[in-house]
């Protein structure tokens, strides 16, 4: 019999919906399927809503995109990581013309647990049934250490040689237990829960005046009028296919810009709040603690402890 979790996920390999498969050659005696390391240049194409044979983990080193996984949409940067186990369909949207690079892990996770010490089996076990369905991201902001890693791994990968291929596996089980870890946290929330673009197409020119006018002021009206719609029933479909209000929408987009820029600088809040289009620092402070559940500088002071 089985569970509902397996069902899904059977659902989800048999029946992808507008999504094509992206297969790695199938391997059966190591952990690691390939490494890629893979940077982006513009013009982009359009990447296709997709999925994989394997579990595959991404890191972003530098650049500035959406990710969609399962049914979520998230605001990615450096940083970032996604795990996107076998048949969970993810894709990145393009939201400006700069370099985006990220490096790729391809891992065998049914060969890895059947190797796994005992010590460790337990918290992996749990992390890839947490995630078998939906996927996972994470921001980066507990996640010290992972580039490290990334980056041991692929040196590794280099030399070439059993005593490499044997530590590189060590490398690939520690980094899984940051990650199990780190998933325990709060998750970041997601800034859509629409994914699929024929849906989205009825409000896509409202999304890109978003991305390239965040910092400024946006009236709906003048949205609505992008998408050749009258205000009132832009209102509805934007709730309708995003899952929140376009002004909730416009807030949570520049709190995650926020986000990154509280990461990467040394800035002012207040700085910051108005960098990311907020008008004052008291309006800012609100709606990052309504998405976070922390002030901006308690956030801030968190990843640098880190």
């Amino acid at each position: 019999m089985l569970t509902p979790s397996d069902q899904e996920l059977r659902r989800q390999l048999e029946e992808p919906l507008n999504c094509e498969c992206r297969e790695y050659p199938p391997v059966s005696d190591r952990v690691l399927v390939t490494l890629l390391d893979t940077p982006y240049y513009p013009p982009y194409m359009p990447d296709t809503l997709h999925y994989h044979n394997y579990l595959e983990i991404g890191l972003c080193l530098s650049g500035s995109m959406q990710v969609s996984l399962r049914d979520s949409l998230y605001s990615a940067s450096h940083g970032a990581l996604i795990v996107a186990p076998k048949g969970v369909r993810h894709n990145q949207i393009y939201i400006n013309d700069q370099m985006i690079y990220w490096r790729y892990l391809v891992i065998n996770d049914e060969y890895l647990l059947r190797i796994l010490p005992a010590r460790y089996q337990k918290d992996i076990q749990q992390l890839f049934d947490s995630i078998a369905t939906t996927g996972l991201f994470l921001d980066g902001s507990s996640l010290g250490g992972v580039d490290s890693l990334f980056q041991l791994i692929f040196d590794l990968h280099r030399m070439d040689s059993s005593e490499a291929s044997a530590e590189m596996e060590m490398c690939v089980i520690l980094l899984l237990q940051l990650i199990a870890r780190s998933a325990g946290s709060a998750p970041l929330s997601p800034i859509s829960q629409s994914l699929d673009a024929h849906q989205r197409q009825p409000i896509e020119p409202a999304l890109s005046y978003i991305y390239e006018h965040y910092k400024e002021d946006i009236a709906i009206r003048e949205l609505a009028r992008s998408c050749s719609l009258s205000e009132s029933y832009f209102r509805k479909q934007f709730l309708r296919i995003m899952g929140v209000s376009p002004l909730e929408y416009i807030n949570r987009y520049r709190i995650h810009r926020s986000m990154n820029l509280l990461r990467t600088s040394n800035d002012a809040i207040q700085n910051i709040a108005a960098r990311a289009g907020f008008s004052s620092i008291a309006a800012f402070n609100r709606n990052f603690k309504q998405v976070t559940g922390v002030s901006p500088s308690e956030w801030r002071r968190n990843h640098l402890n880190k």
